[in-house]
């Protein structure tokens, strides 16, 4: 009998069969900043826009041989200027020299470049959920940052273009005319997503008819609770009650309604597309939207934006992602990963969210 065996080289020396690979679940899509159009390059960190707007029907005749005593004026009143920050996004990375000339780690050949692209998606998704956010615009003044304005700012939020108050809904500068702030009947709120009707979203999708009067493709960035409530929309699900309206009975049959093929043996449950009245909208789960208090951002997966992409774009400053080497002290190699971008949103009239508490 052999005097080594494998249980007697256990803690002499025996190493380990570890796998040459590491295995990554988190891949989470970021649709806003993929499907957003790229901009020019801002001219300064405070960028402007004009937003424009047609005037309405007039009704009446003109009495025959009568001069002309009034004029109108198609651009004041109409023709307004929007406005945004764009902000600087930064990752900073560093390993040890023992880290990067030394140890050999299991499927990592570079834990420099690893490290180095794990802080490119860092960044990307630190966009995502900034322009998806209700973050409100503001100014570098030495101590605070520069901010961008979210989309859940701009839709409801009044954004008529002053450096003071850019796409937040705190307050009204005096004498400024709210025409393209988007309207209540654009944004649907409630305590719970399981509400969703139908209806609700048709209401929606006229309510921005209304302001455009097209009927135009829309792509919903919705959370996964809000995602849920669309799907459900497919069937619906009743129970028997007792005599007092809304308390279930002892015993009570769950009747559940689908609306497919009752012979079909896949089960599919799912709304990607919704078509409605005015408008197509199409369905991008996400998990990267939600509310800024601060410095402190919380997801918000029962709320939703539905977008004309032809009316967002975003401006990024040179390298959209651009890394660059720190001096090496003695800690080992470092780099510097950042970006600058701004949001601009060219007529928030066109433009809907929901905004529920909770699923």
């Amino acid at each position: 009998m052999p005097i080594l065996t494998e249980p007697q080289l256990s803690g002499r020396g025996k190493r380990e069969d570890l796998m040459d690979m590491i295995a990554l679940v988190d891949a989470k899509d970021t649709p806003f900043t993929s499907m957003a159009r790229k901009g020019s390059k801002p001219g300064n960190m405070y960028f402007r826009w004009q937003a424009d707007q047609n005037p309405g029907p007039t009704i009446g005749g003109v009495v025959d041989g009568t001069d002309v005593s009034t004029y109108s004026n198609f651009v004041q009143g109409y023709r307004k200027e929007l406005a945004n920050y764009a902000q600087i996004f930064r990752q900073t990375v560093r390993v040890s020299k023992l880290t990067q000339d030394i140890a050999d780690v299991a499927g990592i050949r570079d834990e420099l470049s690893d490290n180095i692209a794990k802080a490119i998606i860092a960044i990307k998704r630190s966009m995502e959920a900034t322009f998806t956010s209700d973050q409100l615009g503001q100014r570098d003044n030495g101590t605070n940052p520069y901010l961008t304005a979210g989309m859940l700012a701009w839709i409801g939020g009044n954004n008529i273009g002053t450096e003071l108050n850019i796409g937040g809904a705190s307050s009204t500068p005096a004498g400024s005319d709210p025409s393209f702030i988007t309207p209540n009947t654009s944004i649907v709120s409630g305590a719970n997503a399981s509400a969703l009707t139908d209806a609700t979203v048709q209401g929606m999708l006229k309510s921005i008819y209304d302001q455009t009067g097209k009927y135009k493709s829309f792509d919903a960035i919705v959370g996964t609770d809000l995602k849920r409530a669309f799907t459900a929309l497919l069937g619906t699900t009743a129970l028997t009650t007792t005599s007092t309206a809304g308390v279930t009975g002892a015993g009570a049959t769950k009747v559940q309604t689908f609306q497919r093929d009752a012979a079909a043996d896949t089960f599919i449950q799912s709304v990607d597309v919704f078509q409605g009245d005015f408008g197509t909208v199409r369905l991008h789960p996400t998990t990267f939207i939600g509310t800024v208090s601060g410095t402190n951002y919380t997801a918000r997966s029962a709320y939703g934006l539905v977008l004309d992409m032809d009316l967002v774009e975003v401006r990024y400053g040179g390298n959209v992602a651009q890394v660059t080497a720190l001096p090496d002290n003695g800690g080992g190699p470092a780099r510097l990963i950042e970006a600058v971008a701004g949001l601009v949103v060219g007529n928030p009239l066109g433009f809907g969210k929901f905004t529920y508490t909770a699923a």
